[in-house]
């Protein structure tokens, strides 16, 4: 377990920061410390939100009123949740995919390489925003869980073909191992090549590919977030103080507070107030950086860097013994003679 020490401390802070986020019900206030207007003894209005951060407002307030710590506690698990969500469900659908790719159909992997070929160099940002914009682009009728399947849905699909691709790759190398041929040359069927060689050795690359996707799936909801693409779709109070409420349509604003959504909809705010948007940033950054941790902890495991810096620890320490050794050797012939 020593070996995979940052991966424990880093899946176990996000699982709290989930729990947390989950609980919120249980702690945190409703309005989110709702406070628009500050007043005197006198009853004199003294300021109005956006408030900065303060003993009161750790993280400050947005133009609402709301304090920025309790929207990011409160959104955490949209993110995190859609993100591991979307990770996993691109694995598993790519995986499988670029083992049947591989093992049942490999006439096809040059027509299925030609035929995502465009997903190498046109952004998959644009193919989301393209994707999602009848859905999310403005105000609906449509349920929140319907927007965020729809949405979830685009997301797995911008991604499996790189997954399918890699799958495919990692099983061609697998069968050209010496134990897979000697397996096909006694007779063994796919599925107990699948089953007995495969699947052991796809395990680790799964783990090590659903943390990378993670950090592709964060970088795209965030950039989506900046243009508006909010994960369940917009709220129609808006944010106020920015457009009139009686003059439609209001300034969009997230509905779920997922935290690339309160990017998108302060980004306006950056010269007035930066801290609305630098707050959801960060905690984005720290995410990105304790996932991206474990990636690095998973790959050096994989390749067997830590292994190999022992193995030369321990041969030089045995050569300097055995150097010592002769040296001693020698010292006591001589004596002898």
């Amino acid at each position: 377990m020593t070996k995979y020490k940052k991966t424990i401390i880093g899946s176990s802070l996000l699982l709290l920061l989930l729990l947390m986020s989950n609980f919120y019900p249980a702690y945190g206030p409703k309005d989110y410390n709702h406070q628009v207007l500050v007043k005197n003894e006198q009853g004199v209005i003294t300021g109005r939100a956006p408030f900065p951060p303060s003993e009161k407002h750790l993280l400050g307030t947005n133009r609402n009123g709301e304090d920025i710590h309790w929207l990011l506690l409160f959104g955490a698990k949209f993110t995190l949740i859609s993100t591991f969500g979307v990770a996993i469900l691109r694995v598993l659908i790519g995986g499988l995919l670029g083992i049947f790719l591989s093992i049942w159909a490999p006439f096809l992997k040059s027509y299925v390489k030609d035929f995502f070929l465009p997903f190498r160099y046109i952004p998959l940002i644009l193919i989301g925003i393209i994707l999602m914009i009848p859905i999310v682009g403005d105000f609906n009728d449509v349920s929140i869980s319907s927007i965020i399947t729809y949405q979830i849905i685009i997301l797995v699909f911008i991604g499996v073909p790189s997954v399918i691709i890699f799958a495919s790759d990692v099983t061609d190398e697998l069968l050209k191992t010496s134990f897979v041929q000697s397996s096909i040359l006694m007779g063994a069927g796919k599925f107990h090549l699948i089953k007995r060689h495969l699947l052991p050795h796809l395990r680790s690359y799964s783990v090590l590919f659903t943390v990378q996707q993670l950090i592709s799936t964060l970088h795209i909801t965030m950039q989506l977030g900046l243009f508006g693409m909010f994960l369940g779709g917009r709220n129609r109070a808006g944010i106020f103080g920015i457009d009139d409420p009686d003059n439609p349509p209001p300034h969009p604003a997230t509905i779920t507070n997922e935290w690339a959504g309160l990017i998108g909809q302060n980004f306006n705010e950056f010269l007035l107030a930066p801290w609305t948007i630098f707050s959801p940033v960060i905690g984005f950054f720290i995410v990105i950086a304790i996932v991206n941790m474990i990636k690095k902890e998973l790959e050096e495991n994989m390749s067997g860097l830590q292994v190999v810096k022992k193995r030369e620890k321990k041969k030089k320490i045995s050569k300097d013994e055995s150097r010592s050794f002769v040296k001693r050797g020698l010292f006591e012939f001589v004596q002898k003679l």
